[in-house]
């Protein structure tokens, strides 16, 4: 969200930071560095080329150099500024620094038999390492050289199950077997089949089994570099209540029992667990044992569909994960939690089954809030302000209804459109959204809800705007349900999307300025019906930090169905021949359009963000343009940072003759940006950026000459702009400064449009927004 342009000059404080950041960089890196010590400059890993996995390599080395951003030692510079004395600010500044990384002969051995060890696992048993040190003005460069020599391959594989009763499951599976003849004698591939075993088995009611049980036999006495291997499970081992050990076949585990706790109480079971659970209420629901003090707050229904573990089937550690996942995903409960406790842990008479009873705890976080959010504004020296009242339950009608409504309100003064002075805008809107746990649909849907965990969307939202050239409204509402594909996928589907646009007052002087423009069908009574479908793929895990993708696409259409109505019932048609519902001359159009993101995390300070964005919208039929709301734009705080929102493009039009109303919209967009983030100290991070990009239109226009697209000319009217960014990060929330250049612009001239060193430098755009911009 954008709050406001600043003029250029306050963009100093930018390049005042970029600046500090190439002082800190340039003092003596070696101030807090001994006379007999070395700070440790960088260090260099030679490996044989697509052998060996460098980057896996590189985290056995220890101590890593010091962090740098852009090249440079910046925390060590930090650290460096700090005088001798024991002061507040002093200890401040070696806080927010890193002190100097020295050279250690002792962790450079350290590190040479960490990288065989790592070699040894990897099946090269005749590696070497070695290392060099370089050493210049009490710094030290070292090289870490391995040769890997011939790695030992698994030239066959056996299987030795001590139980005989998990032959029926193990045989059939080992089709998906990690281990491959012919490979690598792998440890770390190894470990990973002891893992997969262990969930295969612990899916098919092995409770307590787990990879303890699998070890592994090597036969390397060929003398040719090859290992038979046989992979061997032993039997399962309990404990007598005299305390004696016995060996058994493993056992299966059946769910006799689900008790599920949703108000547990976690500070009145801590003080009594007996007497807290003795003073529950029971209710039966769906084969489940509700336990509750009191009325239950939540519907057991809703609860019960989000829950995988049925009693009597096998034990299932998949089913176990699931119920947690959506559980967790009503966001009604704070903390859920589920435990298995056998009802005979010392039973030693053999059995099909033995009995398990599930626990399910949940404690309830707060149904109700609300938050109050307030804002000022300054567009293009148009003084206002603004503000939010947003309110949440989460459990509406108490089946894990989440409800959000909100109400804003924002004052502006604008320019009028005649030059006559200045007017004031007033902007209020209310919205309200709620969420079911559920599919609202006409038949059972019980088995897809445990399966997919669908929610059900319906929203309404009212704004109403007031400007000193025209007065409109604009009413929208929307039906859909997501649901998760699996771990990785969303869908989104909106069938039903309805929005209704209202001219209700505007001036002569208004309407005469956008006559005859590509704005002046975005300046009409407007009604859209349609839909949409959205995918969402991202592989991001949360607290891990590794690299991960976003990917989503959009496709969207509208005016279809009541095009066909206006055909069969031969609705009456304006002068144009389009067809009119309640005198609106509906929109039909189709748009798709896809974003790709690619998080590259380079350590814990700092990461790139790769982005590609295109998209295209047709209007066709009843249309003869996309309706203003659904056309695409470019520049801003989110877009292309060197231009003003709605100052760039399409195309190569320049702006030429423009109202005051930017008639900078297009049909089709591309986009991409590279950005590079990085913490500075405090709550303070930078990042540099590049953005790249521009908006068409699809049919030429005299109003706006250039702005056609063109397969010969659209990458000529790329437009290019660097910059750089501060935010700061204060957890709750990012507040960002992008300071954008323009390097390329295509509304120039042809052979006048690269104007970095020239106009570029000198002009830059300053934005100021809330958030990441992508």
């Amino acid at each position: 969200m954008t709050l406001l342009r600043l003029h250029r000059h306050h963009s100093n404080i930018l390049v005042y930071t970029a600046v500090l950041i190439l002082v800190l960089s340039s003092c003596r890196p070696t101030k807090f560095v001994a006379e007999d010590e070395y700070l440790l400059d960088k260090y260099k890993l030679k490996t044989e080329k697509g052998q060996l996995d460098q980057k896996e390599m590189d985290s056995y080395i220890k101590p890593k150099p010091n962090k740098k951003i852009l090249g440079m030692k910046f925390y060590l510079g930090l650290y460096n500024l700090s005088g001798e004395k024991d002061n507040g600010f002093n200890g401040w500044l070696r806080k927010i620094g890193e002190a100097p990384v020295l050279y250690d002969v002792f962790e450079s051995e350290r590190n040479n038999k960490q990288l065989y060890l790592y070699m040894k696992n990897k099946g090269y048993y005749d590696a070497e390492i070695s290392d060099t040190v370089r050493f210049k003005k009490k710094q030290a460069q070292v090289t870490y050289a391995v040769e890997a020599g011939e790695p030992y391959t698994i030239r066959s594989i056996s299987y030795h199950l001590e139980d005989t009763s998990l032959q029926s499951v193990f045989y059939p599976d080992t089709v998906n077997t990690l281990l491959k003849p012919g490979e690598n004698f792998d440890v770390d591939v190894m470990q990973a089949e002891r893992g997969r075993i262990e969930s295969l088995l612990r899916n098919k009611g092995y409770f307590n089994f787990n990879q303890d049980y699998i070890h592994f036999t090597v036969d390397s006495s060929l003398r040719s570099h090859q290992i038979d291997l046989t992979l061997g499970i032993k039997n399962y081992i309990i404990s007598s209540k005299d305390g004696y050990h016995l060996m058994v076949p493993h056992r299966k585990y059946k769910v006799e029992e689900v008790f599920i706790y949703p108000g547990f109480d976690q500070n009145s079971a801590l003080e009594n667990m007996q007497e807290y659970l003795e003073g529950l209420d029971k209710t039966e629901y769906n084969d489940f044992v509700f336990l509750t003090e009191g009325e239950m707050k939540a519907n057991p229904k809703v609860i019960s569909q989000s829950v995988f573990i049925m009693p009597g089937e096998l034990y299932n550690g998949e089913k176990e994960s699931q119920s947690k996942t959506h559980l967790s995903s009503l966001r009604i409960y704070k903390m859920v939690k589920v435990v298995f406790v056998e009802k005979d842990p010392y039973d030693q008479v053999t059995r099909d089954y033995y009995p398990l009873v599930c626990h399910i705890r949940m404690s309830p976080t707060t149904n109700q809030s609300y938050t109050i959010e307030l804002e000022g504004t300054n567009s293009e020296g148009n003084i206002g302000a603004g503000g939010n009242l947003n309110y949440l339950h989460r459990n509406l009608f108490g089946g894990a209804e989440n409800f959000s409504a909100r109400l804003s309100g924002a004052i502006e003064s604008l320019k009028k459109s005649d030059d006559s002075g200045f007017g004031t805008m007033l902007e209020l809107g209310a919205e309200a959204k709620i969420t079911l746990p559920q599919f609202l649909l006409p038949f059972k849907t019980e088995d897809f809800i445990r399966k997919y965990n669908p929610k059900t969307n319906i929203s309404v939202s009212y704004n109403y705007q007031r400007r000193p050239d025209f007065t409109r409204s604009i009413a929208q509402t929307s039906f859909g349900y997501n649901w998760s594909g699996n771990e990785l996928l969303t869908h989104i589907v909106n069938p039903v999307q309805l929005n209704f646009v209202n001219m209700i007052t505007a001036t002569d002087s208004f309407i005469n300025t956008i006559k005859g423009t590509y704005l002046e069908h975005s300046y009409e009574d407007r009604l859209i019906l349609g839909g949409n479908y959205s995918l969402i793929f991202s592989n991001q895990r949360l607290k891990k930090t590794s690299d991960f993708l976003y990917f989503r696409g959009n496709l969207e259409s509208a005016g279809l169905m009541l095009r066909g109505l206006g055909m069969a019932f031969d609705a009456p048609r304006d002068s144009l021949g389009r067809y009119q519902v309640f005198g609106n001359a509906f929109a039909q159009f189709v748009k798709g359009d896809v974003e790709f993101r690619w998080y590259n995390l380079v350590n814990d300070k700092t990461s790139f963000v790769y982005r590609l964005f295109t998209g295209i919208a047709f209007p066709y039929g009843n249309s003869l343009g996309i309706p203003f709301e659904k056309q695409y734009l470019s520049g801003g705080a989110n877009g292309i940072r060197a231009w003003p929102v709605r100052f760039l493009g399409p195309g190569s039009y320049n702006g030429e003759g423009e109202t005051t109303y930017p008639n900078r919209t297009g049909d089709i967009k591309l986009e991409a940006n590279i950005e590079y983030r990085f913490k500075l100290f405090w709550v303070l991070e930078g990042g540099l950026f590049v953005d790249a990009g521009n908006i068409w239109s699809l049919n030429p226009d005299a109003e706006r000459l250039g702005g056609k697209f063109s397969w010969d000319n659209f990458y000529k009217e790329i437009a290019l702009g660097p910059g750089l960014g501060l935010r700061m990060d204060f957890s709750f929330v990012i507040f960002r400064v992008d300071l954008g250049f323009r390097w390329h612009d295509p509304g120039r001239p042809v052979g006048d449009r690269w104007i970095l060193m020239d106009e570029g430098i000198r002009n830059p755009q300053l934005n100021i927004a809330i958030g990441y911009p992508f």
